[in-house]
């Protein structure tokens, strides 16, 4: 892995993978869109390019002279609405099948491509699944995880000799660092300040940025060409994770669980006042049914295939908890200037 071709370098894994490989002393090429927040790549080092997934001038001149493509420019959303999921078939699908053609064209060596542990299932069971989870069992019926799903099957059907596709799959992904405001990111700041009000009965898997980062390196590297791997730290209950993160954070965590009949009826007002005002919904009745199931997931693969290996949950929290103040005491000095 000499040359290599980030996507989605502006985005919050792919922000970490870049910061990874600048540790490593490679200086990426990384295509973006120009309307694109590009602020976070002012603190990288690397060769910008701009252009669309889509455009396969753009596509074919980011992909010259290069061995190695990360892939990680994504549309991620779990809201409803047609215009939303046209969106996710065209950057996810479309646009990564525009990217592969032409990697392998032009002859890149490996490509890893970011999928979703969505994408691999949710337990109804307190179990972990591997990268073999039968989706006829597992599988979670949201849009976003299937067109994931989809996006990761094509590109694997790409691999062939001389030209190895891995799919790297992280879990809920959280730390320090943040140049978009993460979901679970959201979670935990709402917590420290005192803003989270109930929780909901679910498992999750939980990931350090960092670790996802550096798995991604690693399936660069020692990958095998057509497999998944499955990058998760530790798997918790909501409880569990609020309780450890206001522990640290010296904050009580929420106690109360309302009932699903009330959850479903809040989510489905907020689904037809967006539809009223033709947004996209920001939570939809379909994503809770991730509620009393288990994102768990193992990583024995690797482990054992990759060397990989996460850092103690604490330690992201306490991570993350102490850089979300930080910046909260940065805006809050910088208004009381203004």
């Amino acid at each position: 892995m000499k040359t290599v071709l980030v996507t989605g370098a502006s985005s919050f894994l792919g922000y970490h993978v870049v910061k990874r490989l600048n540790e490593l002393g490679i200086r990426p090429r990384v295509l973006e869109l120009g309307e694109s927040n590009l602020a976070p790549l002012d603190r990288l080092d690397v060769d910008r390019m701009e252009g669309h997934l889509e455009d396969p001038r753009a596509v074919d001149a980011a992909c010259t002279g290069v061995d190695t493509v990360l892939h990680l420019a994504f549309k991620v959303s779990v809201s409803g609405g047609t215009k939303v999921l046209d969106e996710m078939r065209r950057i996810n699908v479309l646009g990564s099948r525009q990217l592969l053609q032409t990697a392998a064209a032009k002859g890149v060596a490996r490509v890893v491509v970011a999928g979703s542990a969505l994408a691999v299932g949710v337990n109804r069971q307190p179990a972990a699944l591997d990268e073999t989870a039968d989706w006829n069992v597992h599988g979670f019926d949201l849009p976003y995880a299937n067109i994931r799903r989809q996006a990761e099957a094509e590109a694997l059907a790409n691999a062939r000799p001389g030209f190895a596709v891995i799919a790297a799959c992280p879990s809920f992904t959280f730390g320090p660092d943040d140049p978009v405001g993460a979901p679970a990111n959201k979670l935990i700041e709402a917590l420290i300040a005192g803003k989270l009000r109930f929780t909901l009965p679910v498992g999750f898997g939980c990931l350090d940025v960092r670790d996802f980062a550096n798995g991604v390196v690693l399936a660069a590297e020692r990958g095998s060409s057509g497999r998944r791997y499955l990058f998760s730290g530790h798997n918790v209950t909501t409880n569990q994770l609020l309780a450890q993160a206001a522990g640290i954070a010296g904050v009580r965590a929420p106690r109360f669980e309302p009932p699903m009949f009330l959850v479903n009826t809040i989510a489905g007002s907020v689904e037809l006042v967006s539809w009223l005002l033709r947004r996209p919904a920001p939570i939809t009745r379909r994503v809770l049914a991730i509620v009393g199931r288990y994102a768990w997931y193992d990583t024995t693969r690797a482990h054992t295939e990759l060397g990989w290996k996460p850092r103690p949950l604490d330690q992201t929290l306490a991570d993350t908890i102490r850089w979300l103040r930080d910046r909260q005491s940065t805006a809050n000095a910088a208004g009381r200037a203004a």
